[in-house]
């Protein structure tokens, strides 16, 4: 066998898929994890807004941005220049416009998809941010006013 017989086997497509499929559900099940610790931190942040608020949200934008490259490099689509700005400075627009760019009307469906991935997002933050408050005033650490 020579080089070139080497060369042109390469991996099949399907599984190439499957790696991309296992890496954007890796990155949804992180976008879930990270909304669990940031329940704990919230319970220690003051309540006004502060610059700690960007730090701590920042992580949540990359792994969006993470997502939407791996779904277009999954595509085999390429993110503009306009969209990848849009992503980076206001997520909100920017990923619709993505969506409707590489799934066309299908996209209503992936919104879908992510408004519950949202919800899910913000029960884990509810969750653990209740759950740390309780251990807290059960270990008398604070006191929590209701």
């Amino acid at each position: 066998m020579n080089n070139e017989e080497l060369d042109s086997v390469g991996t099949p497509e399907s599984e190439s898929s499957v790696s991309f499929a296992t890496k954007k559900r890796r990155i949804v099940m992180l976008l879930l994890g990270y909304s669990a610790v940031l329940g704990v931190i919230s319970c220690f942040l003051p309540e006004e807004d502060t610059p700690l608020d960007v730090i701590f949200g920042f992580p949540l934008l990359v792994l969006g941005i993470s997502w939407c490259f791996m779904d277009a490099a999954e595509r085999g689509c390429r993110i503009g220049r306009i969209v990848q700005l849009l992503l980076v400075l206001l997520f909100i627009v920017g990923l619709p416009v993505y969506l409707f760019q590489t799934r066309g009307i299908g996209a209503f469906k992936s919104l879908v998809l992510a408004a519950v991935l949202i919800g899910a997002m913000c029960a884990c933050l509810f969750v653990t941010a209740y759950a740390t408050l309780y251990a807290g005033e059960a270990t008398g650490l604070w006191e929590v006013a209701y």
